[in-house]
Parts: C-alpha cells; structure tokens; sequence
C-alpha cells in the first residue's frame, strides 16, 4: 500500500513506488544540469481519476455533486464553504508562468481530500473532463448542484456575495501573516475592498449570477471553432511535444503573481476551454460575444467544472512527465546554479512559497508543503489516471536498467525579421526557415514547429483576441477556417498586463492544411515564413454586452498590440 495522503511527515517525501526504478536515470539527468522527477514504477496508486464519462467518473460525479451540496449549506467563514474554496484561487492562482501546474496540482489535490471526506466516498478521487475526445461539456454537468445557473443553492447576486463575505474577508485579512500579506500586495490587493472591487463589475467581473453563471447551456455544450481547434488532438500532441519544462509548462518568472508568457497547453486548451464555457463566444467569421459565466474569471472554479477540467490539465502535465521519462529527458526545470541564481532554475522554482493552501481539515499547512517543490511529483495525493488523449506520445516502458537518462537535443531556432505591416496586419515577421524543414514539417510524422510570438500588450487587451495566420496574403480575408490561420491569442482571467507576454503557437497542422489548400509552394516556399498578428474582426468587441469590455476605455490609452519578436522552434 502507498502512502496515505493524510498522514503526517513531509509531504515530498516519496512513496514506495516512486523510489523503484530509474536510479541511473536520474544521476545522468542531474550530471548533466537537468531534473528528473522521481519515475514512477508501474504499481497501483491507491486512486484512479476516472474518464468523466466512464461509469466510473460518473459515481464519482455523484459523490462530487453530495459534497458541493454540503459545503454550499455551509457558514460563509468555513473553511470548506464552497465559495470560500474558490476565493482561494482568485487572490493567489498563478497564470501564465512556469508556477501554473504545480500550482494546480496542490490546490485541486488537496481540495480532493476534502470532498472525500465530505462526501464519505472513501474512494474519490476527480473525474477528468477529456475535451479532446469529448468536446462538449458533460450532460451530466448541467444537472441539480452540478450546475450554477440552475441551482438554487448558489448565492443569487453580487449584492447578496459582498454581503455575505465582505465580513469574512475583514477577519481574514486580520489574520495574514507578514508573508501572506506581502503576496497579495504583489498582486494589488491591499484589503477587502480592492478584492471586492476586482470582483465587481468595475474591476471584473468575476461574480456571474443565475441564470448566467455558465456560459455553456445544454441547448449548447459545445465549443466554438477555435476552442474545437484548441482541444484537438494536433493541437494537444504538439503541447506535447516540448523536451523541456519550460517549453511545456509556461515561461519562467520571478514570482508566482507575474505573467511571462503561455506554453501551448495553457495558452491553448486551458485558456480557449475556461473563456468559452465561460460565455466567450467566436463564431467562424471571427465575431466574438463577451457572454456571462464563471469559468471565464479569477473566481472560476466557482463552477464545478474547474476541477474536472484541471483534472485533465494534470492529466496531461502526467503524460507528458511520463513521455519524458520514457525516453530520459529531463521532467522539471534545470538545475544549473550560476553566480546570477546561486539556486539556479530548479532550486527557485521549488521554493516558490504557496502560502494559501488548506489541509482536508480546514488547517494551514506546514512550511514544508507550502511551496512549489511539494508538489513536483503526485507524490502523497496517490493517484494515477484513467488513460485518456495524448497517451498515444509515451513510449513503450523499457526492461529495468535498460533507460539512460539523455540530455534533451535542444531544438532549432529560427528568428523572425520584422517588418512594417500591411493595412490587414497589426504586425509581420519572416523567418528564414529552410524549405526542406518546412516540407518535412507538414507530414504527419515530421518534426513539429512551434512559433513563440513575442507581444507588448495595451493595459487590459486580454479581452482582444489576437489573431496569427502564416503564409497568407495581406489581400486575403482571414476567418477562422482560413487556410493559413494558426490560432488566437487568448489570455485568461483579469490581468493588468505591465510587460512583454510571449504565446507558443503551432505551426506545423495549419501548414499542412494550408498545403491542401493551396498546394506545397504555399505551406514550403523557398523564402521561409510569413507570420502575421491580425485582428478577425475589428473592433472585436462591436457586439459585447456592457461592462464586458476589458479592454482600456476610450481616451485612456491609444496604444496598439506591438509584436516584439518571433521564434520558429522545430522538435
């Protein structure tokens, strides 16, 4: 038996089963500057998270739906109080950084421990929400505690919320240590009074009353067109196909509260997944509505759908841990000391503190399971998943001794010249990619390009999405099934954006339809590539409900999206 999650001792301690095997793997990997998480043997975790659509994750469903009806009923200072959960995520969630997964990883597993406790379902654990497979949100998901728009359990309006937890934010402000106070400084909260504002309408919103608290209706489960492409399987096989931590995960950054920039998982399916359920909406001819929902905010996971959607997200963070320890590469950031980062890249991000998190008892944690490097591995959690989408990138597991670990061949790089736009573009760049890399690269099995596009953001441009398409005429009209188009640029959440942010884009499946469409001198010509940053249909929020603008007001700035720079990797 592994070791259970509620007992006492550190919480990085590692389990039986991650101590068996791989031994030489992970001396290779530190000798040569890269980490390893401890591989994992293949013995059984003590619980499975099942396929939400498995009979299975819908038992699991049930337990989930007793639990959320117990903390809903709950006083609004209980620690298990539903909403009060989810405040936990609005004042210290980290997006857009190298801190987004492991982040997650402690907050939705120890939030776990507290529905099984609830629920008295000894054996639960979340299910996951595979959108790849199934593109839709769960029947199942639309009905009684399950679903905020309809239940009346949920607080029922702005005014009633600030009622209720204004108080309860008073006290817990009161009770900060000088260190949790400091980390919210960091994100601009001083007091109560800037939480409730960012909330509300004027900073927000993030609060969504019933009937609108989710953008996703059963007369309309689906995605559009862009979410379809950003949960397809191309689009995740390429989120996958990065040999290093921060490729995958989201750019470094000094802290957690920063954005840096998206990696393709996070700037792709999480993000396009969390804004349409959430009542962000693009239809093919690139109109977009700002519709209502929780999952579109800081105060997501409001909606039970977060969990079973982050379910997944760690799902894949596991699969792609797994594929890198298939074939020896390394599975967390470099341990590389130097006289600039005597911690060097691993040692900072391990100790990155997560002050905020809860034990299955309501209680702070113990120093050592407050930061980062706590949750690295599964570890203690104990739990494996149901094989869903991406598996398929795992290679076969090896005979014991057989797996050396091997430094990860960095991939080619190629960098954009910039040049003046045309009047369809907001910003161009060619790069110089070779014409035998750019044929190889629109077959199935050839090697993958991913563009990093560098973007100096307007205050609050988050609620714009930008648009990318490749080899594509200026004179030609753009839509989002266009031969050429890429993908939009999508953030998530409210953020005052004060920096450079960088999106990793796929190149490869849009050039191979491009190549489809228009013939291989299209998707390959011997100049490389043109990549362009578009608006689909200016002013993208023509049609928004009010107050749904994040953009800044008019008058306020008259800046443009400024591309900085262009990155063409090929793994």
């Amino acid at each position: 038996m592994t070791q259970d999650p509620m007992a006492t001792g550190p919480f990085s301690a590692p389990s039986r089963r991650d101590l068996m095997a791989g031994g030489a793997a992970i001396v290779g990997a530190v000798a040569a500057g890269q980490a390893l998480a401890q591989p994992a043997a293949p013995t059984k975790a003590r619980w499975r998270r099942w396929n939400v659509s498995s009979p299975e994750g819908k038992r699991a469903l049930a337990s989930y739906a007793r639990a959320i009806d117990i903390m809903l009923k709950l006083p609004p200072e209980h620690p298990y109080n539903w909403y009060n959960h989810a405040l936990t995520h609005t004042i210290d969630c980290p997006h857009g950084n190298w801190w987004f997964v492991v982040w997650h990883r402690g907050y939705v597993g120890w939030f776990e421990q507290v529905v099984r406790k609830l629920s008295g379902d000894s054996s639960f654990a979340f299910p996951y929400w595979d959108w790849t497979a199934n593109p839709q949100v769960p029947a199942e998901m639309f009905q009684g505690v399950l679903n905020p728009s309809t239940y009346p359990g949920y607080i029922q309006s702005l005014d009633a919320f600030n009622k209720t937890f204004g108080p309860v934010l008073e006290k817990f402000w009161g009770g900060l240590s000088q260190a949790q106070n400091q980390q919210l400084l960091i994100r601009g909260l001083r007091f109560p009074a800037d939480l409730l504002f960012d909330i509300g309408p004027q900073g927000g919103p993030m609060f969504f009353a019933p009937p609108k608290s989710r953008g996703s209706t059963p007369q309309r489960p689906g995605f559009d067109d862009v979410t379809s492409r950003a949960v397809s399987s191309w689009m995740l096989e390429n989120a996958l196909a990065p040999r290093d931590f921060i490729g995958f995960a989201s750019p470094k950054s000094q802290f957690h509260s920063s954005i840096t920039g998206f990696g393709v998982m996070e700037g792709q399916p999480h993000n396009k997944v969390h804004n349409c359920v959430g009542g962000i909406w693009t239809d093919p001819n690139g109109n977009t509505t700002y519709g209502d929902g929780f999952m579109q905010s800081n105060l997501s996971p409001v909606d039970p759908l977060f969990f079973l959607h982050h379910a997944n997200i760690d799902r894949i963070w596991d699969v792609w841990t797994r594929k890198q320890q298939g074939y020896g590469y390394p599975t967390l950031p470099d341990d590389n000391p130097n006289y600039l980062n005597p911690r060097g890249d691993l040692g900072q991000w391990r100790a990155e503190p997560f002050l905020f998190f809860r034990n299955a008892d309501g209680q702070p944690l113990p120093p050592a399971q407050q930061m980062a490097g706590a949750y690295e591995t599964i570890g203690a959690f104990d739990y494996d998943y149901q094989p869903g989408s991406g598996e398929n990138v795992v290679p076969p597991p090896r005979p014991a001794g057989k797996l050396k670990a091997a430094v990860a061949a960095k991939p080619q790089q190629f960098s954009a010249k910039l040049k003046i736009p045309g009047n369809a573009s907001l910003a161009s760049g060619d790069v110089a990619v070779p014409q035998a890399l750019l044929t190889q690269s629109v077959k199935a099995d050839g090697p993958k390009l991913l563009a990093t596009l560098t973007v100096e953001l307007p205050p609050f441009e988050h609620g714009h999405d930008l648009a990318v398409v490749v080899n594509t005429p200026e004179s030609e009209a753009v839509g989002v099934n266009s031969p050429g188009f890429v993908t939009t640029l999508s953030m998530f959440g409210q953020h005052l954006v004060t920096r450079p942010v960088t999106f990793t884009v796929p190149l490869s499946p849009p050039l191979a339809k491009l190549a489809m469409a228009k013939g291989l001198s299209a998707a390959a010509p011997a100049s490389g590539l043109n990549i362009r940053l578009v608006r689909l249909k200016p002013p993208m929020l023509a049609n928004a409900a009010p107050g749904h603008d994040h953009g800044a007001a008019t008058g306020a700035t008259r800046a443009e999206p400024e591309l900085l720079g262009v990155e063409v990797h090929a793994y």
